[in-house]
C-alpha cells in the first residue's frame, strides 16, 4: 500500500528526515486556520495542504449534497427525515466508504449555494444525521466532467512509528480512525461532534510534523451517459486511485 503515497508527500517526507521533530500542534480552529471563508452570501470552501498552499473548491453546488445517517437506517426512514425539508427532491444514490454509507441527495430545482448552506446547517441538527456536506460548483466546460463533493473522510499519510501521535490528535479532535491500509496510511472520519469541519481538520493534520500529507476523500459524480445505462456514477478519491 505504500506505493499509494503521492510523490509530493514523499518529497516532504525527505525534508522531515533532516529536521527536528516538533510537538503536536494543538487543535486551533480560529480565524487563522479556518478553511471556509465567507465571500458574499456563500462560503468558498478550501483547506491548506502540506506545502501550506490553499486547495480551493469554491462555492456549494445547488444540485446535490452528501448526508451521513445513523447506521442501519432504512431508505424509507431516511426519506422520511429528508422529506421534512422543502429543498429535498429525491435520494439519488448511495456510496459505500470505510466509515459507512453516504446518501446522495438531490435538491429541488433552483436551489442555490445559500439554500444548500442553510439546509446543511439544519440537517446536522437531526439526531439521526451525523454529517451533511456539499458538492461544489464546477468551472469546467466539459459536459462529461465530474462534479466534486466532500465525504466525511480524510486520507492521512504519516511517518513510520508515529501512529501514537495520530491517535492522540484523533482523541483531541473527536474524530475516528475507521481504516488503516498500512502502518503509515489511515482513514479518519469527521462528523458533527468533531472539533471542526472536515476541511479545518485536514488543515490541522497538515500542520503536524509527523503527518506527511492529508487530504479529504472526495466524492466524484459523473453524469449519466449511454455507456452507464443512464445512471449517474459515483466514485471517491480512493476508488479512482485503484
Amino acid at each position: 500500500m505504500k506505493r499509494l503515497l503521492p510523490l509530493a508527500y514523499l518529497s516532504v517526507a525527505s525534508c522531515f528526515l533532516f529536521s527536528c521533530e516538533r510537538e503536536i500542534v494543538e487543535p486551533s480552529l480560529n480565524a487563522t486556520s479556518v478553511s471556509e471563508a465567507r465571500s458574499g452570501a456563500c462560503t468558498n470552501y478550501s483547506y491548506y495542504n502540506k506545502m501550506s498552499e490553499a486547495v480551493k473548491f469554491g462555492r456549494a453546488r445547488g444540485e446535490l449534497i452528501l448526508v451521513g445517517f445513523a447506521e442501519g437506517m432504512s431508505l424509507q426512514a431516511r426519506q422520511q427525515v429528508l422529506g421534512r425539508f422543502p429543498q429535498f427532491q429525491s435520494v439519488e444514490g448511495e456510496i459505500a466508504v470505510d466509515s459507512g454509507i453516504i446518501t446522495v441527495v438531490r435538491l429541488a430545482p433552483g436551489s442555490e449555494c445559500s439554500d444548500v448552506e442553510k439546509l446543511l446547517t439544519r440537517l446536522v441538527k437531526e439526531s439521526s444525521i451525523s454529517f451533511a456536506n456539499p458538492f461544489f460548483e464546477s468551472n469546467s466546460t466539459d459536459p462529461e466532467a465530474p462534479i466534486t463533493g466532500l465525504s466525511n473522510e480524510i486520507l492521512v499519510f504519516i511517518e513510520e512509528g508515529s501512529l501514537d501521535k495520530l491517535e492522540q490528535l484523533v482523541a483531541q479532535t473527536n474524530t475516528k480512525i475507521v481504516a488503516s491500509y498500512s502502518d503509515e496510511i489511515h482513514v479518519l472520519s469527521v462528523d458533527k461532534n468533531s472539533s471542526g469541519s472536515i476541511l479545518n481538520i485536514t488543515t490541522l493534520l497538515n500542520q503536524q510534523a509527523f503527518v506527511l500529507g492529508a487530504e479529504p476523500n472526495l466524492v466524484y459524480s459523473f453524469p449519466a451517459t449511454a455507456t452507464s445505462g443512464g445512471e449517474i456514477n459515483f466514485q471517491t478519491t480512493k476508488t479512482r486511485r485503484k
